[in-house]
């Protein structure tokens, strides 16, 4: 004996498919976006740049001897905290931002913080600009702007990376 769907249980069963199909749809869309708020709305400490689960990229872009890290990243940038001594930040901005096989001589490119920014927070993590205050400032090979706020005293250092 042949059995065959009454066009009911069709309609009915093709509903509930497309429930379930707008239910799928939803609970993806919302794992993507409680994965881009945990990626690009959320800071991410690291002992050192070795625990850092970052892209290349950005992980690069922080000096090997750094440590007590704080990172936040967005689409096309990350900005990061962090603890240095000034001999070390220089050794990775001379190695790293040299060009053409170029000497690059980071410390005496360095300039002071500007007078009204002294005391005051900076850029997205709310840095505060001390006295002591150096920066330098340099664009990679790729175009990218990458800034280093960097307090010799403390060797705290606030570092701005643009990528384009």
């Amino acid at each position: 004996m042949q059995t065959t769907d009454s066009p009911n249980t069709r309609k009915k069963n093709s509903g509930l498919i497309w429930k379930a199909s707008v239910l799928i749809f939803l609970a993806l869309g919302l794992v993507v976006v409680i994965t881009l708020f945990w990626i690009y709305g959320t800071s991410t400490h690291h002992k050192n740049r070795e625990s850092i689960w970052w892209s290349e990229r950005g992980r690069n872009l922080i000096p090997p001897a750094a440590t007590d890290i704080t990172l936040q990243q967005d689409f096309l940038d990350h900005y990061a905290t962090y603890t240095i001594e000034e001999s070390q930040l220089n050794d990775f901005l001379d190695k790293t931002f040299a060009y053409d096989g170029k000497i690059l001589d980071s410390f005496s490119e360095r300039s002071p913080a500007k007078p009204e920014d002294i005391g005051n927070p900076i850029g997205r993590m709310g840095w505060i600009v001390t006295e002591d205050t150096v920066i330098y400032s340099y664009a990679a090979g790729n175009g990218g702007v990458h800034t280093y706020y960097h307090d010799p005293q403390t060797g705290r250092t606030y570092q701005e990376s643009a990528y384009w």
